[in-house]
C-alpha cells in the first residue's frame, strides 16, 4: 500500500487568497490526480490546500466527499473551524512563505481539536523561521507535519542541528519538493540523511508534491518518485508505506 501523502488540485486561474505568490494558468483536476496515483501503485493520495487558495477548500472537500482513497489538509480561518470538522480532513496547514509568524492563541479552538481528535498541524515556512514557530507551538502538544523536508537552503543547512532539541516533539516531515531546495538532489539527499539521524524513520513520509506549482517544466510524477528513491535509497518502502498511515487516518 503506498501513500503519496501530498498533492494539490484546483483549477486554472482561481484564487481565494488575499495575497498570492503564484496562480496556475491550468487545471490540476481531481481525475488528472488519481490516474497518477493508479498509473503509480498508489493506494491513498493527501490533497493539501494551495496557499493561492485561501481559505475557500470547497474544492478540495468534494473531493474528499467522492473519492475513499483520498485524504485533506485544509486552510482556515482561525475563527472558522468548520471545515478542519470535515469526513477524511487529517489536518490543517499553515501556509507561512513570506508571511509572519502566527499567533497561536488565535488558532486555540482549532489546536484544542486537532489535539483532542488527533489530527496533525502541517508547517510549509524556510528553515531558519520555521524554528521560531515550533518553539512557539510545542506548548499545545499537537502532531506536527512539516512540508519539504523543512526547506533548508545551503546556508542555512547547519540549522538542521537545532531539531535535536526537538525529539521529545510529536514531529514528522514530508520527503518531499526536493526541486524547492536549491533545485540539488545531492543537497537534498544531505538534508534527509541530517534528519534521519536526529529523528526515527517513522517519521518520514512521502510527497510527490504533484503537480509541481512554479516547476512543472522540471519535473512531473516520474521523476519525483525516482528523486525520492535516489534520495532515501533503502529507506524508501517503509516511508511509502506504513508511515502515513495514522498520520492520515488510512
Amino acid at each position: 500500500m503506498y501513500i503519496d501523502t501530498h498533492a494539490h488540485i484546483f483549477r486554472a486561474n482561481i484564487s481565494s487568497a488575499n495575497v498570492v505568490r503564484y496562480v496556475p494558468n491550468y487545471d490540476a483536476s481531481c481525475e488528472q490526480y488519481l490516474a497518477n496515483l493508479k498509473e503509480f501503485n498508489f493506494s491513498y493520495g493527501v490533497l493539501v490546500q494551495p496557499s493561492f487558495l485561501g481559505f475557500n477548500n470547497s474544492y478540495l472537500l468534494q473531493a474528499l466527499k467522492e473519492h475513499s482513497n483520498l485524504r485533506g489538509i485544509v486552510v482556515i480561518d482561525p475563527n472558522n473551524i468548520s471545515d478542519l470538522k470535515e469526513k477524511n480532513v487529517c489536518g490543517l496547514r499553515l501556509n507561512l512563505i513570506g508571511k509572519d509568524k502566527p499567533n497561536f492563541d488565535d488558532y486555540k479552538e482549532a489546536l484544542e481539536y486537532i489535539k483532542e481528535f488527533n489530527l496533525h498541524i502541517e508547517l510549509h515556512k524556510e528553515l531558519d523561521k520555521l524554528l521560531f514557530i515550533i518553539d512557539d507551538l510545542a506548548k499545545y502538544n499537537v502532531k506536527i507535519m512539516i512540508d519539504h523536508l523543512a526547506r533548508p537552503n545551503k546556508d542555512t543547512f547547519k540549522l538542521l542541528d537545532e531539531f535535536n532539541n526537538y525529539k521529545n516533539l510529536d514531529i514528522n516531515f514530508k520527503v518531499s519538493g526536493f526541486y524547492r531546495l536549491d533545485e540539488d538532489l545531492a543537497f537534498s539527499k544531505d538534508v534527509f540523511d541530517k534528519l534521519s539521524d536526529i529523528f526515527d524513520i517513522k517519521h518520514f513520509v512521502y510527497g510527490s508534491d504533484w503537480p509541481h506549482t512554479n516547476y512543472e517544466s522540471k519535473i512531473n510524477y516520474q521523476k519525483a518518485l525516482d528523486d525520492f528513491l535516489k534520495v532515501t535509497n533503502d529507506k524508501a518502502k517503509i516511508i511509502l508505506q506504513d508511515n502515513a498511515k495514522e498520520l492520515f487516518f488510512i
